[in-house]
């Protein structure tokens, strides 16, 4: 364990800010006046849980480091030094042993506990059935059932083991009640067979809960490294020498089940580059199978690049269905799973999704920035060919796209963060709206004005479908509108034209450049699309 690591997982956040600003507790979090810009009401928030700050008002946020950095006028050295030397923090092999003992064991207790629950809960145990689970895999995973309330808490304690155990090792929330309320567990062991932790995903459905809840970061469990079904999996992915990544538990556990078994998921987080060094240890061949729709093709993206700073070959697994669990429930044929070198597949991707010229280059070409000149030249050729543009003019866009840093395609998003470009705050601000309040605005006013991360984090509001991360900062953003009692309706409307001056700016903006790609009759269709929102632009600002 780092030192950076005993710094977040051993000083509360909340001891450190009330040092500098006079917190009040509201609900599960604090609030008080911000300290970096003056304010008559308090803006300025911290989340124990999550152990962040965040300013409504200024946007300032972060974790205990940066806010000690911001709030002294220090450096990132000066702040870890800081905090060493106050809090007394050094890294204890001994102590380590000793706490992972505790935690395994009281993890174990838990697990006995889901595991006899599950058994006398038939609703979710049809639930996994109905997903194609058999009894046996069921059995196999050790899948269990919280029924919620203090059940588990009660049972531990019968067991010996103390209330502040139970919350440092993250199988209570901050008010004592069990963590996983009404929730089907999954449990985590690390590639030793450790059960370092649960997953839990929510069962029966209910509003405003994150569809799946983890353990809490520990010195054990960092979802940025751990990854799903890898203590049951590797002898096979080095017998394939291939490993195949998807996105969550029942995938995982279907495709094991049905016999792709060199197979591993990132559970509730984004493909990171620890979960890239770990696999290493196994294979060099890398087959991507995340979901078949928008957030999924994203994060191929980012997987891609991230692989490749790696030297991994990168292929697509490709299916028909939404997520490979849904594959596996409708067809049992392992043989109809096709495998495609990555590029290749992004391209038919892109072509088959009747993206315009620009767009097709502005999505593939940062995808060759790592790789030979040969294939690089090899892809200029094909791209000419069927968008049917000079290859001079694709090298020229390319040479543009090269001076970027390649870190920004593929920048780690397993924690929500809060966005810089304006355009993005103004669309978090719109589906929070949406999140916090029962808004009766139709689906096709604002949809298509939101940047797609949002129209994202927005379908996942709709289908009850929230990461645990996005839904606790969706929540922390609730909580401040309540305080400030805010005329939701009024902030949405305002909102909303705001974003939709941006959009129209940037869509005039990219049709222009798009021009330079396009064919004669796409020329003239871009065209009237320029002087569509050029007028759309104007009657905004005319009615402002």
């Amino acid at each position: 364990m780092s030192l950076i690591d005993e710094i977040k997982n051993k000083i509360d956040i909340l001891d450190v800010v009330q040092r500098y600003v006079k917190l009040k507790k509201i609900g599960k979090y604090y609030a008080g006046l911000c300290p970096f810009h003056k304010e008559t009401k308090p803006s300025f928030y911290v989340s124990p849980e999550k152990q962040i700050f965040k300013c409504f008002g200024c946007g300032e946020g972060g974790n205990v480091i940066s806010f000690l950095m911001k709030i002294e006028n220090i450096d990132f050295k000066e702040a870890i030094e800081k905090l060493k030397v106050e809090y007394g923090l050094e890294v204890k092999p001994q102590t380590f042993k000793t706490n992972l003992k505790k935690y395994l064991e009281i993890n174990y207790a838990s697990l006995k506990f889901f595991k006899e629950n599950l058994k006398n809960n038939k609703e979710a145990l049809d639930y996994l059935l109905e997903r194609g689970l058999t009894t046996e895999t069921i059995k196999f995973f050790e899948l269990g059932y919280s029924p919620g309330s203090t059940f588990l808490r009660d049972y531990l304690y019968s067991l010996g083991y103390s209330i502040e155990e139970m919350k440092k090792f993250g199988l209570l929330d901050e008010e004592g009640y069990d963590r996983f309320q009404g929730r089907i567990i999954f449990p985590l062991r690390n590639e030793n067979g450790e059960l370092i932790g649960f997953t839990g995903r929510i069962y029966p459905p209910r509003e405003r809960a994150p569809k799946y809840l983890n353990t809490p970061e520990t010195e054990f469990f960092k979802k940025s490294n751990f990854l799903y079904g890898l203590f049951y999996s590797r002898d096979y992915i080095e017998e394939k020498k291939e490993v195949i990544i998807v996105e969550g538990q029942m995938d995982f556990i279907l495709s094991f089940e049905n016999g792709l078994k060199n197979i591993v998921a990132v559970s509730g987080s984004s493909l990171t580059a620890e979960h890239l060094k770990k696999l290493k240890k196994y294979t060099n061949k890398l087959v991507l199978a995340f979901d078949n729709d928008e957030a999924g093709f994203k994060a191929s993206l980012r997987a891609h690049l991230m692989a490749k700073e790696l030297n991994f070959e990168v292929y697509r697994l490709v299916y028909p269905e939404k997520d490979l669990g849904d594959y596996f429930k409708k067809n049992k044929n392992l043989d109809a799973l096709k495998k495609e070198i990555f590029l290749d597949w992004l391209l038919n991707e892109l072509l088959n999704q009747k993206k315009t010229n620009y767009e097709v280059l502005n999505i593939f070409l940062p995808q060759i920035k790592l790789y030979e000149l040969s294939v690089k030249d090899k892809f200029f050729n094909i791209l000419s060919q069927k968008l049917k543009i000079k290859k001079e003019l694709i090298m020229e866009e390319y040479l543009k796209i090269e001076k970027e840093s390649v870190a920004i395609y593929y920048q780690p998003d397993e924690e929500f963060v809060f966005p810089q470009k304006l355009e993005d705050k103004l669309s978090l601000k719109i589906v929070s709206l949406i999140f916090s309040f029962p808004l009766n605005v139709p689906h096709e006013e604002f949809y298509g004005f939101l940047t797609q991360e949002y129209q994202i984090i927005y379908e996942q509001i709709k289908s009850q479908n929230l990461s645990e991360d996005i839904y606790q900062e969706l929540d922390l953003m609730k909580n401040f509108y309540l305080q400030t009692k805010i005329n939701p309706e009024k902030e949405f409307f305002k909102t909303l034209k705001e974003l939709k001056k941006i959009f129209y700016k940037n869509k005039i903006e990219e049709l222009k450049n798009s021009l330079k790609f396009c064919s004669f009759e796409e020329c003239d269709k871009i065209i009237k699309e320029v002087d569509f929102y050029v007028k759309e632009l104007k009657k905004l600002e005319k009615n402002a």
